[in-house]
């Protein structure tokens, strides 16, 4: 018992000298992690938590207040009491509350909460959610609280520690959208841009006019794009900057006004559209600007008619006017020179060029066709405005639709292919094949042939009457088109007063003797009175019938009066058989032809007599023809200038023909001073009382071409020729083995 009540005794002894200790752990009451370094006091006790959050104090009293603080975490108080507890020893685990700061961010303007605005407190920061809320734990450091957002002016201000940390009071933040001034430029002259539509990603544009705007909310990098008319859009990103130059370039479009007939530039072309007013240049350009798609631009110029195109976004444009007139010059298309008189054949009309060659078409159809003729030059065919055609030579000087007319010299080089021949086509093909492969370019075929019979059926009621057309030959419409194939000259012979068919189907219109039977001649053949208007009339009708078919040229022949055979025995009723009244007919014919061929577009050319050329210029031989009355009628002029046919005397040698150079060369000459019409020559290709070789044919061409004849053709009858070598030119033969 003693020893128990020692016991006792030491164990009161101990508590009542002892002090009271109280131990804990503080830590947080979220994540219950220990929080090392916060200061726990009792009363004038005090401690700092260890590493494990661990505390002691010694020496408390029976009833106390414990305190904890620590940065980040709301202060922590409450009274405790140790009355009636036996132990001295406590065990107290503080869980700290941490601090918090919450609010929203919302937008100035519309009130709006601003997602992802970054708020930030010392090194605290969050983001804002799509409330627009956020909230911020254990802050520690200075009471600023700073808020930043894309778009927006950064906010920065102070919090209240007790009225929003301790006691949560929220703190609400209003952030400005930013403030952006712009201004949009025309990029080429410097001056605002009106009415153009400014577009912002996520931020608003409000208009000021004269071309400046103000921006609210623009977030850097945010698209900023700009349209206006008549200017390329834009795209660009926004730097951030506090003021914005926008230049926009203003679309540009390059327009080629031309011709479109010769493809010429048209220069000083009105052109107009939703852009200024503007001219085209001396290259027929033009720079529009401010151009809107979609819009019409239209282009005109004096003797036009306007065109217009609109505008899809192209850089470069082109219109081609068509002309309503054209003027120019019809010109060689060697020399430059001009050619007067010459034919241009254009929407049923027919325009004579003048003495100087200058033309002018007014009222030019829209979608013309111009055929270009003119004695000794190719006949050419403009079709519908076809660009690049050598025939149309632009005028350099000229601000009117002007485009000069280039006709390239022309030289028949032709064979003879006599009616009869046409009943054995194969012949007629080889001497096709013979000019196709040879440097002869030309045919001149019977359509009308010496006896008066037609190469095909005629359609004229004359000749229907008369039956006389020759069956059995070769359709002459397929000599035409294997001719044009091969760019072969075609030309129609019609034999015209030595007409036997008609002049004994109708003796009324027949030369007759003075009993009024009909005349003939040497050979049997009957004649038609060149008096008579009826057979004029008959022999045009078979001409314009001919050249309807396709021909290239109508050549007529026997244009005279008869002289082979009693011609003292001949009487004319309808006037006196005189010089005067013969070459009075001749001439009538060949005019009255003339003006009835005119609209069909061929040339047209007479056989002479031999001698015409050289005899006296007032002399008609008797047969009517005079060179100087029948040259002005005709456009080309053949003088049958056989060497064989001169009788002795003539040119001053006893046999002419021995002399085939010298005939033929003073016969052109002849012809030549006489006329300015175009003559070409009929050459013999044929033996008659001297035998003609090669050289004797080769000497006739080449005096023809030494004299200054426009062309040649050979003749023989038969349609036989025999040396291929008289059509290539010297230059290129082969040379001689």
């Amino acid at each position: 018992m003693l020893v128990l009540s020692l016991v006792i005794g030491a164990l009161f002894v101990y508590w009542s000298t002892s002090k009271r200790v109280l131990t804990g752990q503080v830590c947080d009451v979220q994540t219950g992690e220990p929080i090392p370094g916060a200061m726990v006091a009792v009363e004038q006790v005090a401690t700092i938590t260890d590493d494990q959050g661990c505390y002691r104090l010694e020496g408390i009293p029976e009833e106390f207040l414990i305190s904890v603080q620590y940065p980040g975490y709301l202060p922590f108080a409450e009274t405790f009491t140790t009355r009636g507890m036996w132990t001295k020893r406590f065990l107290l685990t503080i869980a700290l509350q941490p601090n918090h700061l919450s609010g929203t961010v919302s937008d100035e303007l519309s009130g709006s909460p601003v997602e992802g605005a970054a708020v930030s407190v010392g090194e605290l920061s969050t983001k804002t959610d799509a409330t627009g809320h956020y909230e911020l734990r254990y802050l520690v450091g200075r009471p600023v609280l700073t808020v930043q957002a894309d778009g927006y002016l950064p906010w920065q201000g102070s919090f209240s520690i007790e009225r929003n940390l301790l006691n949560g009071a929220p703190l609400n933040v209003v952030l400005v959208p930013n403030t952006v001034m712009g201004l949009v430029r025309d990029a080429k002259t410097g001056e605002a841009v009106e009415g153009a539509l400014l577009t912002v990603a996520g931020g608003e544009v409000f208009p000021q006019g004269e071309g400046s705007y103000v921006l609210r909310r623009v977030r850097p990098g945010a698209l900023i794009t700009v349209q206006a008319t008549g200017y390329h859009p834009i795209e660009q990103a926004f730097a951030g900057s506090e003021s914005l130059v926008i230049d926009l370039h203003p679309r540009e479009v390059t327009l080629l006004v031309s011709d479109a007939l010769s493809g010429r530039p048209i220069a000083g072309a009105v052109v107009t559209g939703s852009a200024p007013v503007a001219k085209t240049d001396g290259d027929g350009r033009v720079t529009l600007w401010r151009v809107t798609l979609g819009e019409t631009i239209t282009a005109r110029a004096e003797d036009y008619e306007p065109a217009q195109i609109i505008y899809t976004g192209e850089e470069s444009l082109s219109l081609a006017l068509r002309p309503t007139s054209l003027r120019g010059v019809v010109r060689d298309a060697s020399t430059g020179q001009p050619i007067a008189g010459a034919l241009i054949y254009v929407d049923g009309r027919i325009v004579v060029a003048d003495g100087n060659g200058a033309y002018f078409i007014p009222d030019l159809p829209e979608q013309p066709t111009l055929v270009i003729k003119a004695a000794g030059y190719r006949k050419e065919r403009v079709t519908a405005w076809q660009h690049a055609n050598p025939v149309l030579a632009a005028c350099a000087d000229s601000t009117m639709p002007c485009a000069d007319l280039m006709l390239t010299p022309f030289k028949v080089k032709g064979i003879y292919i006599p009616l009869a021949l046409l009943s054995l086509p194969d012949q007629v093909r080889a001497l096709i094949d013979l000019v196709e492969r040879t440097e002869l370019n030309a045919i001149v075929v019977d359509v009308k042939g010496d006896r008066g019979w037609l190469a095909y059926p005629s359609q004229v009621p004359l000749a229907q009457e008369l039956g006389v057309a020759i069956g059995g030959l070769m359709d002459i419409r397929e000599f035409l088109r294997l001719c044009k194939e091969r760019g072969i000259y075609t030309i129609a012979r019609l034999v015209i007063f030595k007409d036997s068919p008609l002049a004994f189907g109708h003796p009324e219109l027949a030369v007759t003797n003075a009993d009024g039977t009909v005349w003939t001649d040497a050979k049997g053949a009957g004649w038609t009175n060149p008096f008579r208007q009826e057979v004029v009339d008959y022999n045009i009708a078979i001409a314009v019938e001919v050249a309807q078919m396709g021909f290239d040229e109508i050549q007529v022949d026997y244009v005279r009066f008869p002289s082979d055979g009693d011609v003292t025995t001949i009487a004319y009723e309808e006037a006196e058989n005189t010089m005067e009244n013969r070459t009075a007919a001749i001439n009538s014919f060949l005019a009255q032809l003339r003006t009835a061929l005119r609209p069909w577009q061929v040339f047209t050319s007479v056989d002479l007599f031999g001698l015409t050329v050289s005899v006296a210029p007032t002399s008609d031989m008797g047969i009517g023809q005079r060179l100087d009355d029948v040259a002005t009628l005709v456009d080309y002029v053949c003088p049958m200038i056989y060497p064989s046919t001169y009788i002795s005397g003539n040119f001053g040698f006893e046999e002419p023909a021995n002399h085939p150079y010298d005939v033929v060369y003073r016969a052109t000459q002849d012809a030549l001073r006489r006329t300015k019409t175009k003559i070409r020559p009929w050459l013999q290709h044929y033996s008659w009382q001297v035998t003609y070789g090669l050289e004797e044919l080769q000497l006739q061409r080449q005096a023809a071409e030494d004299a200054g004849a426009w062309g040649w053709t050979f003749w023989n009858a038969g349609g036989r020729y025999n040396y291929e070598e008289l059509f290539i030119s010297p230059q290129e033969q082969p040379p001689p083995p």
